[in-house]
């Protein structure tokens, strides 16, 4: 996860146009939400910062300049497909039978994103 705190942290810092900043900090938004996530399953004492986090994410998406840079449905069905791939991929890399089983189930939803979105 802290990989993924840098690269966000990275990204938002170096946004120089509106298109930029606001998908920079979207994807931050979403990951702060994950983080909280994580944190509440094991703590439930950081519940109140997931709900925060949820909100933050509500509050974004209805900005009018975010909706003007959201992808275009093809292509977030070829990311959505790559992702699948990726996740297939991963299965034959990992001796651990609990992660064969994690990333079988997520690339079966992200298989299913990519159909819901191609049909």
């Amino acid at each position: 996860m802290n990989d993924h705190i840098v690269y966000a942290t990275d990204r938002i810092r170096s946004a120089c146009d509106l298109p930029s900043l606001m998908a920079a900090t979207f994807a931050g938004v979403e990951l702060m939400e994950r983080c909280a996530t994580a944190l509440a399953a094991d703590h439930p004492v950081y519940n109140p910062a997931l709900a925060e986090a949820s909100d933050a994410w509500w509050a974004l998406s209805a900005a009018p300049s975010l909706k003007m840079y959201s992808p275009e449905p093809t292509q977030a069905a070829t990311f959505s497909l790559l992702v699948t791939q990726a996740l297939v991929a991963a299965t034959s890399r990992t001796l651990n039978p609990a992660d064969r089983v994690a990333c079988l189930e997520a690339a079966r939803h992200a298989g299913r994103v990519h159909d819901a979105l191609t049909h």
